[in-house]
C-alpha cells in the first residue's frame, strides 16, 4: 500500500550517553556485512581496530564504539585529528573533505598495522583517488563510518535483509533492459534518454544491492534538465538546474554559492580528465542511481554540528527508497583531489519502458504482492515497508 507522500519524519530518541546506543554499535561491531548498506565490523577477538575521528564527532558516539569494541574482545587504537572542524556551508565541505585525502601520511601508515580500519573522520573513499589502501583492501578491513548516533536506533540499521534482498529484485525486474528512460520531478527535472542492450552490460556494476544505478547511453545522447536542492555529502541548497547537452552541463542555473562554484570550476578545470568519463572536463554528468531502504533519513542534529558530523547528519538520507543520488564530475583536480559532487533529487519519478519504477519519490516495489508477503514474515508489512521519512521538496529536510 502506497503511503501518503506528505513531508514527516518519525520521531527521533535524543541521545544522552554512550548507553543509549551500546546495544546497537555491539551488533554492528560483530556482524559480518551481507549486503550493501549493512554495515559491520565482523570482528574476532583479538583483532586490532584503528579507529579515526575528527573533533567534529560526538564524544558519545566514539565512547560508546570503544566499549563495543573492547566488549567483543577486540583492541582499538582511537586517533582523533583536528579535522576542519569549523565547516558547516555544503559547498566548501564537499570540496574539502569529500574527494581529497587530508588525512596525515602517519596516519595511512597506522592503518596498515591494523585489522580493521574504522574511518569516521569524513574523507568518502571511492571518490578520493590514489588512496594509499584500497578501497577493496581485505588487510585491514575498511568499514567507512556515516552514521550519526540517532540513527543507529532506526529500524534502518536491523531492516530484513530478505525484504530488502525482494525489493531490490522486484526494482531490477522492473526497469533492466529498458530501452526508454524518463526522469521528471516538480521542480524542474525533465530527462528522456534512449539505451541500449550494450549500455546494460556488465549487469555486476548496475546492480549493487541496496544501492541500484541507472546506466547512461554510451553514444552520450543524454538531454534535458537536472534539478535539485540537496548536496549529498553536504547539505541543503538554493534550487540549481543543470542544462544538459550531449551528457555535458552547458548551462547552470541558479544555485547561489553552489551554482558560482559550478561554474567556476567547469571553467577552471576544462582540460582535467578522469578514466571514467567520455572527455575532458569536470561538466560531466557522472552518476545515476537510488536506494531501496524505506526506513532511512536524515538526522535532526544537523543544524547543530559542523564538518565530519555535519556530513553524517545529513548524508544518510540519500539511502532512502525512491531518492536519486546522482553526481556532476568526477576530473582529477590533483592526485589526490577527485572534483565530483554528488546531489538528490528528493521527489522524482522514473519510468521505464512505460512501467513506473519511481512515482513521486515512492519506490514502487514497495507496493508489490511477492514484497509485501515476504516482509508479512516479519510483522506488519505496511509497517514495515512505510517510508519513515518524507522530505519537504522544497528545503530537503
Amino acid at each position: 500500500m502506497q503511503s501518503e507522500m506528505k513531508p514527516r519524519m518519525t520521531q527521533v530518541k535524543e541521545i544522552r550517553s554512550p548507553e543509549d546506543i551500546l546495544p546497537a554499535l555491539s551488533n554492528i561491531v560483530k556482524r559480518v556485512p551481507q549486503r550493501g548498506f549493512n554495515e559491520g565490523l565482523g570482528l574476532k577477538a583479538g583483532e586490532r581496530v584503528y579507529m579515526v575521528t575528527d573533533n567534529s564527532i560526538d564524544p558519545i558516539l566514539t565512547e560508546a564504539l570503544v566499549e563495543a569494541i573492547r566488549e567483543a574482545r577486540g583492541v582499538v587504537d582511537r586517533v582523533d585529528l583536528e579535522g576542519y572542524h569549523d565547516l558547516t556551508d555544503p559547498i566548501d565541505i564537499v570540496d574539502t573533505i569529500g574527494g581529497h585525502n587530508w588525512f596525515p601520511d602517519w596516519v595511512w601508515e597506522g592503518a596498515k598495522q591494523a585489522d580493521v580500519f574504522l574511518r569516521m573522520a569524513f574523507m568518502k573513499f571511492p571518490h578520493v583517488p590514489n588512496l594509499p589502501i584500497p578501497m577493496r583492501s581485505r588487510s585491514p578491513r575498511i568499514l567507512e563510518w556515516e552514521i550519526p548516533p540517532d540513527i543507529l536506533l532506526s529500524s534502518c540499521m536491523t531492516f530484513p535483509l530478505d525484504v530488502w534482498d525482494a525489493i531490490d529484485r522486484k526494482t531490477w525486474e522492473t526497469y533492466q533492459g529498458a530501452r526508454r528512460v524518463e526522469i521528471t520531478d516538480n521542480d524542474g527535472t525533465n530527462l528522456t534518454f534512449d539505451l541500449t542492450e550494450k549500455d546494460w552490460e556488465p549487469e555486476a556494476d548496475i546492480f549493487k544491492p541496496g544501492h541500484l544505478f541507472i546506466p547512461f547511453p554510451q553514444d552520450c545522447k543524454l538531454h534535458g534538465v537536472i534539478a535539485f536542492r540537496s548536496l549529498t555529502f553536504g547539505g541543503p541548497i538554493p534550487l540549481t538546474k543543470l542544462h544538459i547537452e550531449d551528457r555535458r552541463v552547458v548551462e547552470v542555473e541558479g544555485g547561489g554559492t553552489f551554482g558560482d562554484r559550478l561554474r567556476e570550476s567547469f571553467k577552471q578545470y576544462q582540460n582535467a580528465t578522469y578514466e571514467k568519463l567520455p572527455g575532458p572536463g569536470c561538466n560531466w554528468v557522472s552518476t545515476f542511481a537510488f536506494c531501496t531502504n524505506p526506513k532511512y533519513r536524515r538526522s535532526p542534529i544537523y543544524p547543530q554540528v559542523q564538518s565530519s558530523a555535519r556530513v553524517h547528519a545529513w548524508c544518510l538520507g540519500h539511502r532512502r527508497s525512491g531518492i536519486i543520488h546522482a553526481s556532476v564530475g568526477s576530473a582529477l583536480e590533483t592526485p589526490k583531489h577527485k572534483l565530483i559532487r554528488h546531489f538528490e533529487l528528493m521527489s522524482p519519478t522514473i519510468v521505464a519502458d512505460d512501467k513506473v519504477v519511481i512515482r513521486e519519490g515512492h519506490l514502487t516495489s514497495l507496493d508489490d504482492p511477492e514484497v509485501r508477503r515476504i516482509a508479512q514474515k516479519h510483522g506488519d508489512p505496511d509497517e514495515i515497508l512505510l517510508e519513515d521519512w518524507i522530505p519537504n521538496p522544497e528545503t530537503a529536510i
